[in-house]
């Protein structure tokens, strides 16, 4: 999984103040029609390299638009934040493109040659609940700051990831569930989770690699069938998450 825009993007980060829409807007305006996926990389941002030809922004976008195909046949909106060569704009503006979007679910997609199956992650944040337990109320009606933007999010996010492992592993696909502190991810107001797509290991037989289509549709097919379940099953954000 890259850095993505390294230190100067991270400068933007600390710079965005806060975000504009507060949690009650978000959850009423919840769309369960629209899926967010986030190719990571793109542009002059290869991210890491996969075999010696491949970087991870052609594997990134090869798997997002395996999932729209199938997103779209089911009948769902997907907003892709870049398509083609386009570099899709700095992890903030991605974020903000994201979060216009009122999505029932946020997929960033990684791919790594190192990893074994698939990383499923869902931010590291504690839930807005948790925090407003521990702070004024006067702090609470404040905004969030961009870089906890996800807090309302996280219980969420959550259930949709372990949704999505179970479905990997279904498939046959080995699924790890892990807590990251990631951007795009920690500034998305809807559920939200990163997958980082690696090899497949054989048992004496060669590795399947993350390049290999049918091991991309197959995930891309697991994904899509979980998604399709969570049209219905998404909540409302945290209702302590007011900052939001």
């Amino acid at each position: 999984m890259g850095n993505g825009r390294g230190v100067g993007a991270a400068m933007i980060c600390l710079m965005a103040a806060f975000v504009a829409q507060p949690a009650g807007s978000q959850a009423a305006n919840l769309d369960r029609s629209t899926i967010v996926l986030d190719a990571a990389h793109g542009g002059i941002d290869g991210g890491a390299q996969i075999g010696e030809q491949v970087a991870e922004k052609d594997v990134t976008l090869t798997v997002a638009e395996r999932l729209r195909v199938l997103l779209t046949a089911d009948g769902f909106h997907v907003v892709m934040t870049r398509d083609g060569e386009a570099d899709g704009g700095s992890l903030d503006h991605r974020a903000e493109v994201a979060n216009r979007s009122n999505a029932v679910a946020c997929v960033v997609v990684h791919a790594s040659s190192s990893t074994k199956g698939v990383l499923v992650g869902t931010s590291a944040l504690r839930s807005s609940v948790m925090r407003a337990a521990n702070r004024p109320r006067e702090e609470a009606r404040t905004g969030v700051p961009w870089g906890r933007a996800q807090e309302a999010y996280v219980a969420q996010s959550g259930l949709l990831a372990n949704q999505i492992g179970t479905a990997l592993t279904r498939a046959g696909i080995p699924a790890t569930m892990m807590r990251v502190m990631m951007r795009p991810l920690d500034n998305l107001t809807c559920p939200a989770i990163s997958i980082e797509v690696g090899a497949l290991s054989g048992e004496g037989a060669k590795a399947t690699p993350v390049t290999d289509g049918g091991y991309q549709q197959r995930l891309a097919e697991a994904i899509a069938a979980s998604l399709q379940l969570w049209r219905n099953q998404a909540q409302p954000a945290d209702s302590m998450g007011a900052g939001l």
